[in-house]
């Protein structure tokens, strides 16, 4: 039996890109409440390796009011059933102008499980090809540059990457050791 019972759901804000849902909630000691749930499709984030490097992208994050380095991640929101392996691909031409020769699925891990059922998939890219960027215009500005792993290992301890996505999605292949770096 499920702890919460839903009574009721009432769409709050819609949009193409996430739904939000308020929903009126029976908990089983018998207590009513309110649960917010955003909707949004699952995602991909890509690991790009070259060697003992990997590209970055720093982008302005508007609800941060600041640029931030990450790892090349996003959704089709156009496709949200398209196939996360195309999406990655994809993905990773758009921001860094990067075609991979191999892509591997690292795993699956969800974002913010307790206000989101949204997920994301890891993906390794690898024997890179550059190519031009092709850039949405919400991404106006997004730069690319390759970095080693120490210095990305660094710039997660100094705070300085600090999008949950990028971390996760680096620790997940190094502890299945698809990072180990060259010596």
């Amino acid at each position: 039996m499920s702890a919460i019972k839903t009574l009721a759901t009432t769409e709050v804000y819609r949009n193409k890109w996430m739904r939000l849902r308020e929903d009126k909630i029976l908990r089983a000691d018998g207590n009513e409440g309110i649960y917010s749930v955003v909707e949004k499709a699952d995602f991909v984030v890509v690991i790009a390796r070259e060697g003992d490097s990997l590209y970055v992208v720093e982008q302005f994050r508007y609800p941060l009011g600041k640029h931030t380095i990450e790892l090349p991640q996003g959704a089709w929101e156009c496709a949200p059933q398209a196939d996360p392996l195309r999406v990655a691909a994809g993905e990773l031409r758009e921001e860094t102008g990067l075609v991979a020769g191999k892509i591997r699925h690292v795993g699956y891990q969800k974002l913010a499980q307790g206000y989101s059922s949204q997920g994301y998939h890891i993906f390794l890219a690898e024997e890179l090809v550059h190519q031009q960027q092709e850039l949405d215009p919400e991404e106006f500005g997004l730069t690319t540059r390759k970095i080693t792993l120490r210095e990305f290992e660094t710039l997660i301890c100094e705070g300085k990457i600090s999008d949950a996505t990028s971390v996760t999605a680096y620790l997940l292949a190094k502890l299945k050791g698809m990072l180990d770096m060259l010596e």
